[in-house]
């Protein structure tokens, strides 16, 4: 590993001889010890250190020097390189030079002439320390920011696949559609007319899946066009339970509703609510065992309302429950629990949070899973 380099500078060759050799005793051979008698002939050393890719982490000159003053030197060496530590060590300084060499050139310490050799010893020491920390925190920021923007690349090649997919699917949907449904009505064969309601029933699941991955993308991209108006939680749960209740019917469920009377009003967009609520419901009456319960409950807590879908079903695993709500994560139990992608419970969390409220996923103390929708204004 290249040696890293301190600079001293002073116009007395005996005062430079003196610091080097208490640099040395302080930090040993660690570093690479150079000296110049002036600034220009500071800057001239530092430029070609930094040409010859040698870095400099310490500057310690001297103020009272001919031509240029040390809180001069220190500014110009921090305008190239705003990363390194300057100390000013001097028994002439006036109180303005400190104070420009403060504001100017981020000076770490300044120090009387003669110097206490101890102290001498741990402030160079703990500039040193320092310049090392920064160093490590800027790699770190550095490599955070990448990090961040390569999950922003993916984040938008996932929203861009998603409406790519859903513009590529919906075309040939319409015709398998159509022709699919021309075979029932034509045939009689029992066995074709099978097909070809098998062929509608997935036509209809991939429409689902192409028109949901529309909706996420247009949220996602701000094109969205919403139409935002208040309403009650409660008469959406109304309309809910009353649109599914063909489905109910076929596996004989019943949903259990206990709502706390409360006149609260949310400014949403009711279609899109309305839609996250559906999504929840169509998973959990899926997941339930037939002649059994779904309980809905919609409660006053503090100053939040929390609407609860509670099923029978298989739950969430708890490794899953943290990617219940991610796109495209493989967990065979989640997979399952959401119409084979995980995109109904990926879309309804993009849904709440389009909106500023919050969706969460649990399981119940004696099994099936629980999915909370909070509202908060």
């Amino acid at each position: 590993m290249a040696k890293k380099v301190v600079i001293c500078v002073d116009d007395e060759k005996i005062v430079l001889d003196s610091l080097k050799k208490e640099i040395i005793n302080s930090i040993g051979n660690g570093f690479i010890i150079e000296v110049a008698e002036s600034g220009e002939e500071a800057l001239e050393l530092y430029e070609e250190l930094t040409s010859d890719k040698i870095e400099v982490c310490l500057i310690i000159s001297d103020y009272i020097m001919p031509e240029m003053k040390g809180d001069e030197l220190l500014r110009r060496v921090r305008q190239l390189n705003n990363d390194i530590y300057t100390i000013m060590l001097t028994g002439q300084a006036t109180i303005q030079g400190v104070v420009n060499a403060i504001n100017n050139a981020g000076l770490y310490r300044y120090m009387s002439k003669p110097w206490e050799a101890n102290d001498l010893s741990l402030t160079i020491q703990e500039a040193l320390k320092s310049y090392e920390k920064d160093i490590e925190l800027e790699k770190r920021r550095i490599a955070l920011e990448e990090a961040n923007a390569n999950l922003l690349k993916l984040e938008s090649a996932k929203t861009y696949f998603l409406g790519l997919l859903s513009h590529e699917l919906k075309t040939p949907l319409i015709g398998i559609n159509g022709n699919a449904k021309m075979i029932a009505e034509v045939t009689d064969d029992p066995d074709i007319k099978e097909c070809a309601l098998d062929i509608l029933s997935s036509e209809a699941r991939l429409r689902k899946f192409a028109d949901l991955s529309l909706l996420i993308t247009r949220i996602q991209t701000d094109k969205y066009e919403s139409t935002f108006y208040e309403e009650k939680i409660s008469d959406i749960i109304d309309g809910l339970v009353f649109n599914v209740k063909d489905k109910l019917i076929e596996k004989n469920l019943t949903i259990i509703k206990e709502m706390d009377e409360v006149d609260l009003v949310f400014n949403m967009d009711v279609s899109l609510i309305s839609k996250v609520f559906e999504m929840i419901m169509e998973n959990a009456i899926k997941f339930s065992n037939s002649d059994s319960i779904i309980k809905l409950t919609l409660n006053l807590e503090k100053d939040r309302l929390v609407a609860r879908i509670i099923d029978n079903g298989i739950g969430f695993s708890n490794s899953s429950i943290e990617n219940t709500f991610k796109f495209f994560v493989s967990s065979d139990d989640l997979m399952s629990h959401s119409e084979g992608t995980g995109l109904s419970l990926a879309a309804a969390k993009v849904i709440m949070e389009f909106h500023h409220f919050d969706i969460e996923a649990k399981n119940g103390e004696k099994g099936g899973a629980i999915i909370e929708l909070i509202f908060e204004k």
